[in-house]
């Protein structure tokens, strides 16, 4: 019994390493500190289909551990909602084992919110002064459609193709296109907690039918459908699906 403990430990010790030290590099997308002040919540989701960032790649293991221990002293906070104007990609071997977003407010890392000192954005600011410019994007392209889904984009239709067969009446179905929007949330570990609207185009359909639809709709995303863990996700990510119905051929993204 006390080899074994002593196994145990041992595998711990080895197992167990700081988040630090699996970092060997660390992209920087920078737009502004005071990012707060856009007109609309800006979140760590939407950040690059939004801001005209600038994008640094820093590799000297000093830099990042030096960052990323100004970043063990924040002082935790409430969940809180705020405008992202930079985010932080920490990678091991080209995989994202750690991210940040923050304004000079507040932090999001690890589905916890922290308040933002002057020292992390000095800390920041003379990384990017360091750093190698990768890239200064103008616009970023949004993601398609149900890319949050948990099993892909390409699931997620094909699952709503078999509920749509299943459930919509064939009266409904030969009824021409009809074209679906939902607007929804997700919490961070990826249930569906709100369905702000659906809303269904087609003016072949009757009122009847329209509202038939919408509870059908209602039902497969707030039951059936499970969006991936995001542990930045805030209250205020939105995500929007489009999609249409191709008369009774099925759904095309």
């Amino acid at each position: 019994m006390k080899k074994l403990k002593i196994i145990m430990l041992f595998c711990l010790l080895f197992t167990e390493c700081p988040a630090k030290q699996e970092v060997d590099s660390l992209y920087i997308r920078y737009f502004s500190w005071e990012d707060y002040k856009q007109p609309h919540i800006i979140t760590c989701n939407n950040f690059e289909d939004e801001m005209p960032y600038t994008e640094y790649c820093v590799s000297d293991r000093f830099e990042i551990d030096r960052l990323l221990g100004s970043m063990k002293e924040l002082p935790k906070t409430s969940d809180t909602d705020f405008c992202v104007g930079c985010k932080l990609l920490f990678l091991h071997k080209g995989m994202i084992v750690k991210k940040a977003c923050l304004n000079s407010k507040y932090v999001m890392t690890s589905g916890q919110s922290y308040l933002c000192t002057q020292e992390l954005m000095n800390t920041i600011n003379d990384i990017m002064h360091n750093g190698v410019i990768m890239n200064r994007q103008d616009r970023f392209l949004p993601n398609k459609y149900g890319d949050e889904y948990i099993h892909g984009r390409e699931a997620l239709f094909s699952e709503l193709e078999a509920y749509y067969a299943k459930h919509v009446p064939e009266s409904i179905r030969k009824n021409g296109d009809t074209r679906i929007v939902i607007y929804c949330k997700s919490n961070k570990k990826g249930k569906t907690t709100k369905i702000e609207r659906v809303r269904i185009y087609n003016t072949n359909l009757s009122d009847s039918q329209t509202k038939d639809m919408e509870q059908l709709i209602y039902r497969f995303f707030m039951k059936k459908v499970r969006w991936k863990p995001d542990e930045t996700r805030m209250e205020s990510d939105w995500i929007t699906i489009y999609y249409k119905i191709e008369g009774d051929q099925g759904i095309i993204p």
